[in-house]
């Protein structure tokens, strides 16, 4: 024999020790007889045995269950109960799955209905880019219509520029201006020469030492006019009484401004030592050596700057006609004054003066 082993013991005949508690199921079972007197345990292993011992026969031969358990086991669900459970909860699923297709077919319908506006808002967006860039080009185009024709209302014009504002009466005026252009002609001074009208700038004359006011000139023949502007711009200093005259061609104020926004490319096609001309309706003729290249549009633009190979500092954009009849370009209009209605007396409150009282 091994010392030091235990002998193993059978599961249904383990002997109770007094102070563990009864098991839970055990007191409903009728206990077991002991032969009086303690025996003295068997030095030999106890017998396996193959499952929990039988219990004891009651006098009738079947074992009475207590109430308690039979109570439970008519408590346990039956296969009756399952399935009616079982039912029923395939019926909430069923309608809870039913409740959910609806409203993923109501989100469906509703992306649907987004994404159709969407598509047609898209669609209107672009219809609309499209006629808003078409009305932009009808009316830039309009614009330089009445451009042109403005500027065909001024071609018998001629802006002198120097002439000093001496004049008292509009004779001395026109006798100046008649010496002027008899000496660019090369004929006598008081050679008469068909002028319509005439009159300075439409602005306040300045101060003594500001420039004098440009003098435009309506001649009444075209090709008189033609010839003077010739000839002035073939002689070189032009002057009279002592003062450096300027002659120019009286264009509108969008053509005067078009062209100083086009001021940057002028100035590169001067460095290069290319020649240009104005266009009427506006635009810009250049000669290079593969010939004259005309600019009338942006894209023209893009174009010749790419041809000329200019410096990469020059930034020039197309001038909009636009952005003249804009109303952020318009000077800020003065504030209405309130007429004082007739026979009331000025109020007298306040010691503050007025601007033209601290004048």
């Amino acid at each position: 024999m091994v010392k030091g082993k235990k002998a193993p013991q059978t599961p249904g005949t383990a002997t109770a020790r007094p102070d563990s508690p009864a098991p839970g199921i055990r007191q409903y079972f009728a206990p077991q007889h002991e032969e009086d007197g303690a025996q003295t345990p068997p030095k030999m292993a106890p017998t396996l045995t193959c499952g929990p011992p039988s219990p004891t026969p009651s006098s009738t031969g079947a074992w009475d269950a207590p109430e308690d358990i039979r109570q439970l086991l008519r408590s346990l669900p039956t296969k009756d109960d399952l399935t009616a459970a079982t039912t029923s909860l395939r019926q909430s699923l069923a309608a809870d799955i039913e409740r959910l297709r609806g409203d993923l077919g109501g989100l469906q319908r509703r992306v649907e209905q987004v994404e159709k506006g969407q598509r047609e808002s898209s669609d209107q967006a672009e219809a609309t880019m499209g006629r808003t860039a078409q009305h932009h080009h009808l009316l830039t185009s309009l614009t330089r219509h009445v451009e042109d024709l403005e500027n065909r209302g001024r071609r018998q014009n001629i802006r002198v520029r120097g002439l000093p504002e001496g004049e008292k009466t509009a004779e001395e005026l026109h006798h100046a201006l008649l010496r002027l252009f008899n000496k660019i002609l090369g004929r006598p001074p008081d050679t008469p020469i068909d002028i319509e009208r005439f009159h300075r700038a439409l602005r306040p004359r300045g101060p003594p030492e500001a420039p004098p006011r440009d003098v435009i000139c309506y001649l009444l023949h075209f090709s008189l006019k033609e010839d003077i502007m010739r000839l002035a711009r073939d002689t070189p200093r032009l002057a009279l009484d002592g003062a450096p005259i300027s002659l120019f061609n009286d264009v509108s104020q969008l053509t005067l401004q078009s062209r100083r926004a086009l001021r940057p490319l002028t100035l590169a096609l001067q460095q290069e030592g290319l020649q240009y001309r104005w266009l009427h309706p506006f635009g810009l003729q250049i000669r290079t050596q593969q010939g004259p290249v005309t600019v009338r549009s942006g894209e023209d633009l893009d174009g010749i700057l790419r041809t000329l190979r200019l410096p990469d500092d020059v930034q020039i954009t197309w001038p909009d006609p636009l952005t003249v009849y804009t109303t952020e370009l318009l000077p800020p209009q003065r504030p209405a004054r309130r007429r004082r209605p007739r026979g009331s007396r000025p109020s007298t409150r306040g010691n503050t003066p007025s601007s033209s009282q601290e004048l």
